[in-house]
């Protein structure tokens, strides 16, 4: 998403507005030359709207959208189908803004979608830690909701809060479901936590994906039974250290580089980041590590010392796509790293690692088919297997054990 634009303040510029249909229910949007100065988000009636324009955009003279503003009415008819959009290009004229306002604004737009902020952590971003209160009430006049997301705000422990927006709480919650959370309605709107296999009633699942899939169901009736095996008791930080000694090595080597790693430090079975830190270059290297895997778990160690690094009780409350943007900052972990440690370390149910070449290998085999298919194609089947990708995964790995491609 593009930053909010900081022009000079003109009063006097003509101000324009336009209605337009979305899979919600109509909307209706606000420009200056300069750019979009308001949205209103979709209202269930056009009664309902116009009087929200009557009452907000009052000062606004109806005209057909210059072509900018159709660009960006397209983005968000597209978002409220349901479909990928990034807002990208769009330019918000947020000069009748408080300074203190534009600054929260701007903070917001770096949260994307699939990701949540609260109140606390916004206010730490903005360098004002006290200012929780202000941040709300900042998110409160937010002149255009959804190119600024001010719906991505929610409480720590998941409670959705308000939205001052006409749908109210209940269209933030619909607007946080198209973008992949699960929000329960009572007894509180609440973000709910991702599901975890541990949850599951596995011939639930598996009844669901034989139902779903007649080329799956064939490959659960003659594959071992689901038994993913994951460990939940070591610590994040030791996981991801280990993700990164093992990338790019046979699993023999790799776990001899680890034991080797382990051992410069009296042997412990897990270190700390403080370790990491405090031993040097090349005392690192002596273990069979390159420089590059050197770096990168330097690097691990100082975000997990500077805060970084979410804790188990953090990551319970943070969707996939939250998680994976979050450590995809580290040097050196991937999209791929970060989808293993969903499955195999927090146990989620519904993690699809779609450039996963087992998996796409999996795909080809129990559809018969000669070619590999593409990582969008697998995403694209993999809808059917929601919210138990997880276990679809699993089975399509015991099928790539099998299948040679060709």
């Amino acid at each position: 998403m593009s930053k909010p634009r900081k022009t000079t303040k003109n009063l006097n510029e003509p101000r324009f507005c336009t209605i337009f249909a979305t899979a919600f229910g109509p909307a209706a949007i606000a420009w200056k030359q300069s750019g979009i100065i308001a949205l209103l988000l979709p209202e269930t009636s056009p009664a309902s709207l116009k009087r929200r324009i009557a009452s907000n955009l009052a000062d606004c003279r109806e005209a057909e959208p210059s072509l900018p503003v159709s660009k960006a009415i397209k983005q968000i008819q597209q978002y409220f189908a349901g479909q990928p959009s990034n807002f990208k290009g769009i330019s918000i004229d947020l000069t009748e803004c408080t300074p203190f306002c534009q600054t929260v604004y701007e903070q917001l737009c770096q949260v994307a979608a699939g990701t949540t902020v609260s109140y606390k952590d916004l206010a730490q971003a903005c360098d004002k830690p006290l200012a929780a209160r202000a941040i709300g009430l900042a998110a409160g006049k937010n002149p255009v909701p959804l190119l600024i997301p001010c719906h991505r705000i929610v409480n720590t422990d998941g409670r959705l809060g308000g939205f001052s927006a006409g749908g109210g709480v209940r269209l933030k919650a619909q607007m946080l479901h198209l973008e992949g959370h699960v929000v329960d309605e009572k007894p509180v709107w609440r973000i709910r936590p991702p599901l975890l296999i541990s949850d599951c009633d596995l011939d639930t699942i598996l009844h669901h994906l034989s139902r779903v899939d007649a080329d799956l169901a064939a490959l659960i009736r003659v594959a071992p039974r689901f038994n993913l095996e994951f460990n939940p008791d070591t610590s994040i930080f030791q996981a991801l250290l280990e993700a990164i000694v093992y990338q790019q090595l046979t699993g023999k080597a790799a776990a001899t580089i680890y034991r080797r790693v382990l051992a410069l430090f009296s042997g412990k079975s897990e270190v700390s980041a403080l370790d990491i830190i405090r031993a040097g270059e090349n005392e690192l290297r002596s273990a069979g590590l390159s420089q590059n895997k050197v770096l990168a778990i330097k690097d691990l160690a100082n975000f997990a010392v500077s805060g970084g690094l979410p804790d188990h009780h953090q990551m319970r409350m943070m969707s996939n796509a939250e998680i994976i943007n979050r450590l995809t900052h580290i040097r050196g972990i991937g999209r791929w790293t970060v989808e293993m440690l969903l499955i195999f370390k927090l146990g989620r149910a519904d993690v699809m690692a779609a450039d996963d070449y087992g998996l796409r290998k999996g795909l080809a085999a129990i559809r018969r088919c000669g070619e590999l298919p593409t990582p969008s194609e697998l995403m694209r089947q993999a809808e059917a297997w929601k919210p138990y990708r997880s276990i679809a995964s699993w089975y399509l790995w015991r099928a790539a054990e099998n299948y040679r491609v060709g």
